[in-house]
């Protein structure tokens, strides 16, 4: 009998798998789209003239499939849970463990599914999600922020050396109504407008047709105003979380070369953002297999319900340890990956 179980097991993991990874997809669609009916009547009360709904519904549809990644490792521990609990009812994880196979291993086996999962949304996060959802978020501001209702969309103003620069939308190195003063000892030297601007190294590269006024002298007239744009402000967004890895990886690499006091907050910020993105699959991992033990030993004979209860709790649990952790490791400068 122990023979022939172990001869199938492969037939037995095969199966574990595909039920853990349809159960964990099904659980992630569910918990996304109660957050789409959530966000739809929460962007009801921006409709305008010019933001109806359905441009509404192709900015939710925009940034839901990567708020959708909110729900991922919480969606893969129910969908594991909700797998390992019907498998128990079959019998399947008894025979398993008749045939010499350790809690472990089953829980470990089980949880491939949904850390294959895992891995295919951060992957699709990292090249089609993060893109979608900030087009949608500029498209949405680039029309509410031509309506006479302004609420959503303020001008943000930077100053280098006596250089004025205001702007309204910002997409990647991309500035869009772009206001530029040059002041000299209290007098205005040249002011710049226009519609389209581009972040250069060391300079604001504006885009035809601009408006320039030279107060000083009127046969000169700049399309590249000297400015330099601070690094922590070229972020792509301004959540941390909706900015490639990639990206994150640059900007923390130049933060570290400027060694800049007032950054390191921000700095912090950014280190464990990374190292969450990183060690999600593991972190994941982690919890699916504890979880999943608890399928077995004392709690054999309680009722489903009551397992996945029990084991969403613990989840929540190490969660919020982590949290805790992280937060504990960036007040006093340690290394947020160690808590991550």
């Amino acid at each position: 009998m122990a023979i022939s179980i172990i001869s199938n097991f492969g037939i037995f993991s095969r199966y574990l798998i595909q039920r853990t990874f349809i159960i964990s997809f099904l659980v992630l669609m569910v918990f996304t789209a109660l957050d789409c009916i959530f966000l739809v009547i929460a962007e009801i009360e921006d409709i305008s003239p010019l933001y109806n709904f359905n441009q509404l519904l192709n900015y939710v549809l925009g940034i839901i499939p990567h708020r959708a990644l909110t729900y991922l490792e919480g969606s893969c521990l129910l969908g594991l849970l909700i797998s390992m609990s019907i498998s128990q009812e079959e019998g399947n994880l008894g025979i398993l463990r008749s045939g010499g196979f350790s809690p472990l291993r089953i829980s470990i086996i089980s949880s491939f599914g949904a850390m294959a999962m895992i891995l295919i949304f951060l992957v699709g996060d990292e090249y089609y999600f993060k893109d979608l959802s900030m087009d949608a978020e500029i498209q949405k501001n680039l029309i509410t922020s031509t309506s006479q209702n302004k609420k959503n969309v303020s001008p943000q103003w930077i100053e280098d050396e006596g250089t004025y620069l205001q702007y309204f939308i910002k997409d990647n190195k991309i500035l869009y109504k772009v206001s530029i003063i040059k002041v000299i000892d209290g007098r205005v030297v040249y002011s710049a407008n226009s519609n389209e601007a581009t972040i250069g190294e060391k300079s604001i590269h504006l885009s035809k047709p601009f408006i320039f006024k030279n107060f000083k002298d009127s046969e000169i007239s700049f399309q590249e105003i000297p400015f330099t744009f601070p690094k922590v402000l070229q972020l792509t967004s301004p959540n941390i979380k909706n900015i490639k890895l990639a990206m994150k990886l640059d900007y923390l690499i130049d933060l570290k070369g400027l060694n800049s006091v007032k950054d390191n907050s921000f700095q912090a910020d950014l280190e464990k953002n990374i190292y969450k993105t990183l060690l999600l699959p593991i972190s994941a991992l982690a919890i699916m297999i504890l979880a999943g033990s608890l399928m077995f030993g004392s709690l054999r004979d309680s009722a489903m319900g009551t397992k996945i209860i029990f084991g969403v709790v613990c989840g929540f649990i190490y969660s919020v340890i982590q949290d805790l952790a992280v937060s504990i490791f960036i007040t006093y400068s340690l290394s947020s990956s160690l808590a991550s």
